[in-house]
């Protein structure tokens, strides 16, 4: 009886299967994908009736498709083990159902003969994909990687850390060598520090004369002893929290400035941050007291001189920059897909005072008088969110600088607008003037805003030393400009790029793309990927049916396929250099996202696509309280030629979420897993002198993730990284601790090797920090951990994608230092 339950049950699968891969494969097959899933349905359903016939025909006919299948894959993977694992996995799983006692295949063949068949058609075809399979697992390259040797420096090591990315020029790199390629495995935990702060922890913090300074969630501030970890001060500057956005709570860290003071006075050393709700506050750094001298009683209101708008639309989540004697402070722009938004001004007020020294307003970048009138800043503006860099040198601040609202439809943009947008700009610090420009992407409609922090590096090329910045992209691009003028350090080539948007937008004919090496291949439709060939096909299908002809594929009705999404490529995280030795060390990551673009009118009917997608994937749809700002906007006057420039004058909203797989099983869910092959991050090291890929390797392995929202534990290097970045040292290593997988490793910058790694109460969201305590000589590597911590997919417990493994416990977040023992 239960043999007879189980083969009925196998016939059903089959059935069932078979019909699938028919129906969706043809579908398949008319958008023009491959014949294989089609030709797997006629198979399946053909299998079903020769099982159904209890004849042995079956195991010869399922050994030939398991062989052709086998076949197909090595093609199709290129050798790639986690690309070939899911196409043989499933079928291999069915071959061994024929080897079961209770399968009949045919009541005259004798047990020999039975075993004989089973042998050859099915054991056979089995054996030869798990040797295929081990031999893609196998790394034969084990060429050795000639060490690029380190020039002799005459300057004395830095031990603080006294900016966000250590020097001005955001270089993440610690002159420090204390810890090394020889001793790096002795690193031990030396003290554990708990925040008291729950939620996000982003910050990387600074360190002074014995003293770190860190920012937690809702721009908490607090100072550790550097040796102990003992908590010396804090300050709370009760902010206001803007709404539910995964910004909302963000500090990604603080700034430092010395007054002109006597050093003993109060305040003459100051720590800056800028609030989530929008004031720029300056504390003493010896007691963390509000320096009263600045502004009014310490603070300076950023909203003023805004047009109306509500606070979930503006506020900052990144330091600001001292340069010299301002702070240089922009602010986050909610994106969103409305018009008439609050300005990306950028301002530079006194350290001291707090006075408005100038502003940089896109919209009104002749004026000269609105420093002085601090107010009627264009709305709608370009925002820089980001974190800036200076070089004291040429007296110049570098701005990374975002796009106009709405995202992903530029029909209604003015001119001003894309004039800067998606820019790295040069300004004079003491002027806020413009220097130069240069675009990194023309007229954007992805959200390809510069994320990330320029980086200041000297590059020697031709022999001649060339004072650079490296501008890392979210398109996965690095353009390498002299930093005196713009001019491009490694050619940079504008290319033509596909046309026809939605009605109503103009699209640049040409894009600049850089000659260093890109992780931004183009994806085909054996890229599409899945756990099993359900899956796979699904995948496949969803790609045919959107619009992808590569890179900068406008946005359309039809659904785009956009890769990398926007999130990246590169995020606020950016890239750290061996300044030394003028290595770039990068972890970009490779996410592809859906977009689609819908009118007004579909989003507001509830019946409609956009809808469903609305409800299902919470795009960038951000609608905000349409009373409440109505209301805030009363009595305004706008400053800009376009009069009221209201948001209804929209005619698309793009839709965006991200592309996974949508496959999902009765009373399990879906797989949850991205819809094209890994990696999903990498970390690699370009010679920037020589324009040279060094090495590659994915970053992150899916031991803390997997489908179905459950934690795999394999280790298999699938590429997990989140946004944040690397920290690199003079003794040769890179840390980084963004990974989804819960790990702080150490690699080697010259070949890549993990030389250290130790697990972490949650992923860390921060970049990693080093200096030398001069209590102890030691150095230390900081890594932060927030709690509870963040992984994907969403947790199957509480259907979030908070971590149900991180205690919340009331303690808060984690600040973790290494050092090497006594």
């Amino acid at each position: 009886m239960m043999a007879r339950f189980v083969n009925n049950l196998f016939l059903l699968f089959t059935v069932v299967a078979g019909a699938y891969f028919l129906l969706l494969g043809t579908y398949l097959a008319y958008l023009g994908g491959s014949l294989y899933y089609a030709l797997s349905g006629v198979v399946m359903l053909r299998l079903a009736w020769i099982y159904f016939r209890q004849s042995y025909w079956s195991v010869k006919f399922y050994g030939g498709w398991l062989l052709l299948t086998l076949i197909w894959s090595i093609y199709e993977s290129d050798g790639y083990f986690l690309a070939l694992l899911p196409r043989l996995a499933m079928w291999s799983v069915l071959a061994l159902w024929f080897s079961m006692p209770w399968v009949n295949t045919s009541a005259p063949i004798s047990g020999n003969s039975a075993a004989v068949l089973k042998r050859v058609w099915l054991a056979g075809p089995v054996a030869l994909g798990v040797v295929v399979a081990l031999i893609t697992l196998l790394d034969f390259d084990n060429d050795p990687i000639e060490r690029i040797s380190r020039p002799e420096v005459a300057s004395k090591a830095i031990t603080d850390w006294r900016s966000y990315g250590n020097t001005d020029g955001g270089t993440r790199f610690a002159e420090l060598e204390q810890i090394n390629l020889n001793n790096v495995a002795g690193l031990e935990e030396a003290w554990r520090f708990r925040t008291k702060v729950d939620d996000q922890f982003k910050g990387t913090p600074l360190h002074v004369d014995g003293v770190l300074y860190f920012c937690a969630a809702t721009n908490i501030v607090f100072a550790l002893d550097d040796s102990s970890g003992e908590e010396l001060w804090r300050y709370d500057p009760k902010a206001e929290i803007p709404g539910e956005h995964q910004y909302a709570k963000t500090c990604r860290g603080v700034a430092y400035a010395e007054t002109n003071s006597d050093s003993g006075e109060k305040c003459s050393t100051r720590i800056f941050t800028g609030t989530v709700d929008a004031r720029l506050i300056a504390l003493d750094a010896k007691t963390g007291k509000e320096c009263e001298s600045f502004g009014e009683s310490g603070a300076v209101d950023l909203r003023r001189g805004m047009s109306a708008h509500i606070p979930s639309q503006y506020y900052i989540s990144s330091p600001p920059q001292v340069a010299n004697d301002v702070v240089v402070v922009g602010g986050l722009v909610m994106d969103s897909q409305r018009l008439g938004l609050p300005s990306g001004v950028v301002r530079a007020y006194s350290v001291t005072s707090g006075e408005l020294e100038w502003v940089w307003d896109i919209g009104r970048i002749d004026d000269a008088d609105i420093a002085e009138q601090n107010v009627g800043y264009t709305p709608g503006t370009p925002n820089v969110w980001s974190m800036m860099s200076f070089d004291k040198e040429l007296g110049l601040i570098y701005l990374p600088t975002g796009n106009a609202s709405p995202d992903y439809y530029g029909g209604e943009r003015r001119e001003f607008d894309d004039k800067y947008a998606s820019s790295v700009v040069a300004l004079d610090v003491t002027t806020g003037k413009p220097r130069w420009s240069f675009q990194t992407v023309h007229h954007d409609v992805w959200d390809y805003d510069v994320p990330a922090q320029p980086t200041l590096v000297d590059i020697r090329k031709e022999g001649e030393v060339i004072p650079s910045v490296v501008v890392a992209t979210k398109r996965g691009e690095l353009f390498v400009l002299d930093r005196r003028s713009g001019e491009p350090v490694h050619p940079i080539e504008e290319r033509p790029v596909p046309q026809n948007g939605v009605e109503g937008e103009r699209l640049s004919p040409t894009q600049p793309f850089s000659s260093l090496p890109n992780f931004r291949p183009h994806l085909y439709e054996k890229d599409m990927w899945g756990l099993t060939p359900f899956d796979q096909l699904l995948c496949r299908v969803e790609y045919k049916m959107m619009r992808y002809e590569g890179h900068f594929t406008p946005p359309t009705t039809q659904g785009t396929l956009q890769f990398p999404g926007n999130f990246g490529g590169y995020n606020w995280g950016g890239i750290s250099v061996d300044a030394d030795r003028g290595l770039l060390v990068a972890s970009p990551m490779m996410l592809a996202m859906r977009t689609i673009m819908v009118t007004p009118e579909q989003v507001h009917d509830a019946g409609s696509r956009a809808a469903k997608l609305l409800g299902d994937y919470h795009p960038a749809v951000n609608y905000g309280d349409d009373k409440k700002i109505a209301e805030a906007r009363k009595g305004y006057t706008p400053h800009d030629e376009s009069g009221d420039y209201d948001y209804r004058k929209i005619k698309y909203y793009g839709l965006t979420m991200p592309f996974m797989s949508r496959f999902k099983l009765p009373f399990i869910g879906g797989t949850e897993v991205p819809c094209f092959e890994p990696p999903w991050s990498k970390i690699a090291v370009i010679d920037l002198n020589k324009n040279e890929l060094l090495w590659s390797k994915p970053l992150g392995s899916m031991n803390e993730s997997g489908p179905f929202g459950i934690r795999s534990g394999l280790h298999f290097d699938v590429g997990v990284a989140i946004r944040a970045g690397t920290l690199t040292t003079r003794g040769g290593l890179t840390f980084v601790s963004s990974t989804m997988d819960q790990t702080v490793r150490a690699y080697d910058v010259d070949n890549g090797d993990v030389l250290w790694k130790r697990s972490l109460p949650g992923n860390g969201q921060s970049t990693p920090m080093s200096y030398v305590s001069k209590k102890d000589g030691k150095q230390y590597i900081i890594v932060t951990v927030p709690n509870p911590s963040w992984r994907y997919p969403r947790d199957p417990e509480t259907g979030t994608y908070t971590d149900s493994k991180s205690i919340v416990d009331g303690r808060g977040g984690y600040v973790i230092a290494y050092a090497i023992p006594d």
